[in-house]
Parts: structure tokens; sequence; C-alpha cells
């Protein structure tokens, strides 16, 4: 489940889609507000110190800081990486986003198997999403992925301000090694509320949980 109450599968996504009731929906649905496009910071410009993740069954307790920053992010089977950008999502300005629709990680990283390494990226509001898979049949140990985007839907509806974790590490018992050497991030979504203007019948469905997240928020401010 993501920080404004949707349940997702990394695998499915967030569910079959309902053919009916999305050509119900489409009968009163109104456009939602303009998309924008935040690059809310990077490894290099933000000079954020980086986090080490010793493998570890038990993650929370597993995290530890270690300054001063480095740029050169050495991960290896035995030990991940975690990086932090920390971002008030473009505020103040024209790109500004409040509510997200999708979330890029633009990343330059190599290994001495590239097919083991494995990417998840954290939100603000503790939404863990595995963005790169281990893939069985991926050899390569020269070029690595340069200024890669990956993407994720799953914190779908979440507000973006605030500190974002990137876990960069190995799935294998082989002993590898590799680095991380640029994460930048791209927050896509809106400014306002993108669901003011839809009313949802069904109190249970993904357009009403989001829509009371956004309620309740407005309502504290």
């Amino acid at each position: 489940m993501n920080g404004v109450g949707l349940e997702f599968n990394h695998l499915f996504g967030y569910g079959v889609l309902d053919a009916g009731a999305m050509v119900a929906l489409a009968k009163k649905w109104k456009t939602v507000p303009p998309r924008y496009h935040c690059e809310a910071g990077s490894m290099i410009e933000t000079q954020e110190s980086s986090l080490f993740l010793e493998k570890n069954p038990d993650y929370e307790s597993s995290v530890h800081f270690l300054e001063p920053f480095d740029l050169s992010r050495e991960v290896t089977s035995d030990r991940s990486i975690l990086v932090k950008i920390k971002t008030d999502a473009c505020a103040g300005t024209e790109y500004a986003v409040n509510y997200l629709e999708h979330v890029q990680a633009v990343i330059t990283v190599n290994g001495t198997r590239r097919g083991d390494l494995e990417l998840f990226l954290t939100s603000p509001m503790g939404t863990r999403s595995m963005i790169l898979s281990r893939r069985v049949n991926d050899d390569d140990h020269r070029d690595g992925f340069t200024k890669w985007p990956f993407m994720t839907t799953h914190t779908w509806g979440e507000y973006p301000q605030g500190t974002w974790l990137l876990e960069v590490s190995f799935n294998t018992q082989t002993p590898q090694h590799g680095w991380l050497k640029e994460w930048t991030l791209m927050l896509h979504g809106t400014r306002e509320p993108p669901y003011t203007g839809l009313s949802a019948a069904d109190p249970h469905s993904k357009l009403a949980i989001v829509k009371k997240a956004h309620e309740e928020r407005l309502s504290a401010i």
C-alpha cells in the first residue's frame, strides 16, 4: 500500500482494469489539472551524505550514515548503498509538483554483472518501489546503465516533498562490485489536487481513496 492508501503489487501494479467502470466514469470525467515536470535534485548537485546498508534481514536496524560525501559510490555483493535526495519538489517555481503521477530516477551505474543489480526507490511517504529487478540473462560487465530513466507509478497521488532514498544492491551469492556514478530525481504530477471535480460513487474505489487523502491533507493545512 502506498502513502495515500492505494494497494499495489510490484508485478501487477494497481491490478486489473475494470472496463465497465472506466466507461461509466468517462461519461462524467473532467480533465485533470496541467501536469508539470520537476527536476528535484541529483546526487552530484545536492552534495548529500550517503548511507550504507549492510545486508541484514532486519532492514531498519541495518541502516547507518557515513560521511563525508563521495561522488563515486561503490556497491558490493555484501553491501548495498543508499543515497538520499531531499527536495521541496520545485516549490515556488512554475514547475512545482504537489501531487505525484509518476517518478523517474535517471541513473548511471555499472557492475561486474549488470544482471545482478537491483534498484529500489523509497518516497518521503515511505513507499518502496522496485525500479530494477534481477535479470538472469543479463551478463553485461562493461556498459552498465548510462543516464537510464527508471520509472515507477507506485507513488501515485503521494506528496513528493521530503527525502527520497535510492538503494543499489547486488542480488547474488557470487562476489560482485559496481559503482553508482549519478542519480537525478524527476517528479511528474500536478500542482493542484487532480480529482477535485470528480465524484466517486464507490467509497472503496481508488478514485475515492485518493480524493479522501487529498481532501484530508487540504483541510489540515
